[in-house]
């Protein structure tokens, strides 16, 4: 069992960061004494700067080094919809949960130990249904808003001209709804969040609905995502800032670096995947009776690789070899086929490199 100990504790220091960020802004704005009660008297414009400060917080994080080598997921429920989706482990699921637990309660003791008697007049930042609304209600509410978060990241991580803005709309989003929706039951969206501080107060009457709600807003997401044909499309990773800089833990990731020299596809392999080619090139090598090769193509940003063999079902009819460093976009059977049949630009931008290539193969035959 392989155990990512570099994402788990990046996890964990990322939590801890947002906590103590967002813990502190929730006690610098509404503490007993507070200056900004004056400055900003009107609750619902307070509310949108704490929003901002705590989503800021979490924005930062998935952006520095920590969160663009775990994911920047920063919640359980947000990995709880991964982990549905197939794209993480269930071990590295786990260790996610737990470090993101023990960050937020790290985060949530140093707001504690800088500002205790500022910190215990908001109870330490606790998550609770607002006055005059019901446990079943704030259930409700956070049922809703953490659907929308995960469904918003699922949809813009899976689409490459946005996916490096996912951390920006979800730090909107959750700005928005803390000023929107926070009188209702505190704007949790995440179980690591409403624990910490609920443990260290030692008040656990309402902490259950902070488990049930964001766990079930995941799964409505997924199924809703699942139900609209998201998943067919799906070519993004769980990460919600990939970069080139951090090795990737999660399964299907929509982004994967060949080193140079790499072979991406072997001659005579079973096809399950095609490659579209994002960066870099590669050759396409032919191997001979005398025991060299030949190359046949040179591919590049653009050009698919391997669709011939995914498309007749056959064994890989040559090899391809990284030129230099590549960024391709794998692709299964299933999310190609809808990929060739729901966009005919591409169904037509890839006849017509086949059609070159079977070009080229005619004029080698002819010399």
């Amino acid at each position: 069992m392989k155990l990512n100990w570099p994402e788990y504790l990046s996890e964990f220091f990322g939590t801890a960061i947002m906590m103590a960020i967002g813990i502190g802004a929730v006690v610098f704005m509404w503490s007993e004494g507070s200056v900004m009660t004056e400055l900003i008297p009107s609750e619902p414009w307070r509310r949108l700067a704490t929003g901002m400060l705590f989503a800021g917080g979490g924005t930062a994080v998935v952006l520095s080094p920590l969160g663009q080598r775990s994911g920047g997921h920063l919640n359980p429920a947000m990995t709880f919809a991964f982990w549905l989706r197939g794209k993480i482990t269930h071990t590295d699921a786990a260790m996610y949960a737990l470090a993101q637990t023990l960050g937020a309660v790290l985060g949530v003791l140093g707001v504690g130990a800088v500002a205790s008697e500022a910190a215990a007049t908001v109870n330490l930042g606790m998550t609770t249904p607002g006055s005059g609304y019901s446990a079943t209600v704030a259930l409700a509410a956070e049922l809703i808003i953490t659907f929308s978060l995960i469904f918003l990241v699922f949809w813009a991580v899976d689409r490459r001209s946005v996916a490096r803005y996912t951390p920006y709309l979800a730090g909107v989003l959750i700005a928005v709804l803390v000023m929107i929706e926070a009188p209702i039951s505190g704007t949790s969206l995440n179980p690591a969040r409403s624990l910490a501080p609920a443990a260290l107060m030692g008040m656990f009457e309402h902490l259950w609905l902070y488990f049930v709600g964001p766990m079930a807003g995941a799964v409505l997401a997924v199924v809703v995502y699942r139900g609209i044909g998201g998943e067919t499309t799906a070519t993004g990773c769980a990460k919600l800032h990939h970069t080139d800089q951090y090795p990737c833990l999660f399964e299907g990731c929509g982004y994967r670096r060949i080193p140079a020299g790499t072979v991406l596809v072997q001659e005579g392999a079973e096809s399950d995947r095609a490659y579209m080619i994002r960066r870099g090139e590669a050759e396409v090598r032919k191997a001979q009776k005398d025991g060299n090769y030949a190359v046949i193509a040179r591919l590049g940003p653009g050009d698919w690789v391997g669709e011939m063999g995914l498309l007749l079902d056959l064994p890989r009819s040559a090899s391809v070899i990284a030129v230099n460093d590549l960024e391709v976009e794998p692709m299964t059977r299933e999310n190609f086929e809808h990929l060739i049949g729901a966009h005919p630009d591409e169904a037509l931008r890839l006849m017509k490199q086949l059609a070159s290539r079977l070009h080229q193969a005619d004029q080698r035959h002819t010399l």
